[in-house]
């Protein structure tokens, strides 16, 4: 399996129950890395509202991580994440998250789930994260507040793959049970990983 094929296999492991041993083809891959989530941002200061439209995938990942670090070191400490258009969100996704809200562990900070699908829902349930965040019923954002995000800059292979196990170690060590889930993907991604690095590829 190349790196293109472990790094879709990544995206997909959760809604789609693929085995590691199975494999997926590149063109799926790059349907998938061009149908990613649209972000929305409504900026409060101390608080904000991200708005994930589409497809939370690994590709999706990586904006939305600087996203999110950039409100953290301005000093926004509430963030309300608005779920009502996600269609799906993968374990590269869940794991970002998951990285995110420990950032807040020792602080008044939050992260908020306004609106998840049932399918987005048991994605958090399957994990054992959806008790790491909090929850809103409602939400009011003026329009004229809410801003896209620009989808600056084409990640490479490297930074997904860098991310993507960054991740998922961190849904490792939620649970044992994503700990045996992970492993194998967590293990190939650092060779790979590695090996590319060597390489001096970046592409």
């Amino acid at each position: 399996m190349g790196q293109k094929d472990i790094l879709l296999f990544v995206s997909i492991l959760q809604h789609q129950n693929h085995d590691l041993d199975r494999g997926v083809k590149l063109k799926d891959f790059e349907i998938l890395s061009k149908d990613c989530a649209q972000l929305y941002i409504a900026d409060y200061g101390t608080s904000a509202v991200v708005r994930i439209s589409g497809r939370a995938t690994f590709v999706s990942s990586v904006p939305f991580k600087r996203l999110m670090n950039t409100l953290i070191d301005r000093g926004c400490e509430k963030f309300t994440l608005d779920l009502s258009d996600c269609q799906l969100m993968d374990s590269t996704f869940l794991g970002v998250l998951v990285g995110l809200s420990r950032k807040f562990v020792d602080s008044v900070g939050s992260i908020l789930l306004f609106n998840p699908s049932d399918q987005v829902k048991d994605m958090f349930d399957n994990l054992g994260i959806l008790d790491l965040f909090g929850s809103v019923n409602s939400l009011c954002v003026e329009s004229d507040l809410i801003t896209p995000v620009p989808q600056d800059g084409v990640t490479n292979k490297s930074e997904l793959a860098k991310n993507s196990l960054t991740a998922h170690k961190s849904l490792m060590d939620v649970n044992r049970e994503n700990e045996i889930k992970f492993k194998e993907v967590a293990l190939f991604l650092e060779e790979n990983l590695k090996a590319s690095l060597k390489g001096g590829a970046a592409d």
